[in-house]
């Protein structure tokens, strides 16, 4: 509960903050040569516990605009190794935006506004080691500052986290870590660790060990309080991983799915896995925000 409570009072002191900080728009022609019609902002502030700036992208659903009072649950969703913000999964932005738009036309989807950050620029992971704080980057400047610039349902509730290879162990590892904040988790392909008994304290830019046997029972409490997903393909390198994870997950009596589809570690799983994450996320908001 300390841990809990620290996060939260550090979440708030940056968001009082944040509200001063000087956001930029990145300029497209560092990334593609065309601007498309869409409400997609890629932006960019500095961080200063980054000590330089920092891109992210934001997709905002086509109500946005013109229903100026309504506001909307947030999904962080987390690149992979050597990606960026602008093409999660390889996967250019005009068809991550379909993706959205097909699964809320479809009527199974909520409404969402959808984070991508960037954990490549400088070095690259989602975990916090020397010379790289991006972790606190993440909870202690970004999510702060999406939450007060955006019209965002600002609640555990009401928020969701997700990613693909590196970034589905980060997500998977921020859900565990920062239960209070998330309401479901959908890490695809993950690099998530094959036991969460692990005495090993090291972080790699792809994945962190976890130690249940470190927590409270108040804070394993909690983290039962978040609805995980692990996809990952039956041809997948980290198929065997994302299994063991699973069952130890399952015998510690987490809320926690195992889900794989025929296919590899490649786009084409993750852009399908983009569909159904939205779809999980949507199932776990505190209400169905259509």
């Amino acid at each position: 509960m300390k841990k809990t409570i620290i996060s939260l009072i550090a979440i708030l002191a940056f968001s009082l903050n944040m509200n001063a900080q000087q956001v930029h728009e990145q300029d497209p022609a560092d990334h593609q040569a065309r601007v498309f019609p869409m409400p997609v902002e890629h932006l960019y502030f500095h961080s200063e516990i980054l000590d330089f700036d920092k891109n992210f992208t934001v997709y905002l659903p086509d109500s946005y605009s013109t229903d100026s009072l309504r506001k909307y649950p947030v999904v962080y969703m987390l690149h992979g190794a050597n990606e960026n913000d602008w093409e999660w999964a390889n996967i250019p932005t005009f068809m991550i935006n379909a993706k959205l738009r097909q699964s809320r036309a479809d009527g199974m989807a909520a409404e969402v506004i959808m984070v991508c950050p960037n954990a490549t620029e400088g070095t690259m992971g989602y975990f916090n080691r020397e010379g790289w704080k991006y972790e606190d980057y993440f909870f202690q400047e970004l999510m702060p500052f999406i939450e007060s610039h955006y019209r965002i349902i600002a609640d555990k509730g009401h928020r969701a986290i997700g990613g693909l290879s590196m970034g589905g162990g980060g997500s998977f590892m921020y859900g565990l870590t920062h239960p209070e904040l998330f309401s479901s988790v959908y890490a695809i392909s993950g690099a998530v660790p094959s036991s969460l008994n692990s005495e090993d304290k090291g972080n790699t830019p792809f994945s962190r060990q976890f130690n249940l046997g470190d927590l409270t029972e108040a804070q394993i409490a909690e983290i039962k309080t978040v609805n995980f997903v692990l996809d990952c393909g039956d041809d997948d390198f980290l198929f065997d991983a994302n299994v063991a994870c699973y069952q130890s997950m399952k015998k510690a009596e987490l809320t926690c799915e195992f889900r794989s589809r025929n296919g590899g570690h490649a786009s084409y799983y993750w852009y399908d896995g983009l569909g159904d994450a939205l779809l999980w996320f949507t199932r776990h908001f505190s209400e169905q925000c259509k």
